[in-house]
């Protein structure tokens, strides 16, 4: 490899996401003037990319939803083809313009908002040729044209490593994960499970898989995702396990080691949405316990005082949390 192409690599990561300005002039050692003027320049463009990034979003949703209008007024007059045309064929068609544009790159985010257009459309697509082509009898079918879809955007994801393709991939996975359980408890497996505490399990292995997922993505293309899988997997994770609480006093004992241990990773992982539904949670399973057990012994009146006492100190420590692990 030489100069020009190693150049152009480095100019091709950074602008994809895998590294940003900051590490490269870290890693290879400019000097302070330099990374000043670096993020100086990140500093300036800041504004005009949230508003363009602002626009795409905007454009994007009006675009799905002038789609949806237009196909649910002219449903009925098409036919069957015409259907899976105007959902799956016209996904398909929008995913690949962005994937031309991801390559040729004639605007960093131009090709993000048409998979964004194309991931929204294939999966009601997919459901809709099922439909059509009566072959939705099935629960393995959905299931198994779910797993495809998912494989899909694996493979887009290698291709142009992109967090929308990211996200899509693990939206139509956890969708798969899902539809597979439906197929497994509702088939030949029917009655050898609890259905309730099965579907409670997988929601909190899908949580704390998104956490995993979050923690991964720390470095890379995919940091925008962050967020997301933090809110969603400690949500899952938490609100599962809260499900299981009622009538149990096992899990109400464990409960509380759980959302504790909520809190000590929003501090590990610097996450204030972490902190936030874990404080959530735990103000749940306290107004819970307090109703449960000492409402009647104690009087509902000064079980409310309690409880708005233990809800200001849980609100004190949250707040030192944020303030003292999260925010610096």
């Amino acid at each position: 490899m030489n100069k020009e192409e190693l150049l152009q690599e480095i100019s091709n990561k950074i602008s994809t996401g895998e590294i940003s300005r900051e590490e490269a002039v870290s890693r290879f050692g400019f000097a302070p003037a330099m990374q000043s003027e670096v993020k100086a320049e990140n500093l300036k463009n800041s504004t005009p990319f949230s508003v363009t990034k602002m626009l795409y979003v905007l454009g994007a949703a009006i675009v799905v939803l002038g789609i949806v209008i237009f196909v649910h007024q002219i449903w009925y007059d098409i036919g069957s083809f015409g259907r899976i045309a105007v959902t799956l064929g016209l996904g398909f068609v929008i995913t690949a313009i962005g994937s031309m544009l991801l390559k040729n790159k004639p605007e960093e985010n131009l090709g993000t908002v048409f998979h964004f257009i194309g991931g929204m459309l294939i999966p009601g697509g997919a459901v809709v040729t099922l439909s059509e082509l009566n072959l939705d009898s099935g629960d393995w079918t959905i299931a198994i044209t779910f797993g495809v879809i998912f494989a899909f955007y694996l493979l887009l994801n290698y291709i142009h490593k992109n967090a929308i393709l990211t996200f899509f991939a693990i939206a139509n996975g956890t969708a798969t994960v899902y539809l597979v359980l439906n197929a497994v408890v509702g088939g030949p497996f029917e009655g050898w499970f609890g259905i309730k505490d099965i579907y409670q399990y997988t929601t909190m292995a899908m949580g704390a898989s998104y956490l995993l997922l979050a923690h991964a993505f720390r470095d890379g293309w995919n940091k925008k995702l962050i967020g997301v899988l933090y809110f969603f997997g400690i949500t899952g994770f938490l609100g599962a396990a809260f499900s299981q609480v009622f009538d149990s006093v096992p899990w109400q004992m464990l409960y509380f080691i759980l959302v504790i241990g909520g809190l000590s990773l929003s501090v590990y992982m610097r996450s204030r949405s972490i902190l936030v539904m874990s404080t959530l949670f735990l103000i749940a399973h306290v107004s819970y316990i307090t109703s449960e057990y000492f409402a009647n012994s104690l009087g509902w009146p000064i079980s409310l005082v309690i409880l708005g006492f233990v809800f200001i100190g849980l609100g004190y420590v949250s707040i030192n949390i944020n303030k003292k692990y999260i925010a610096n």
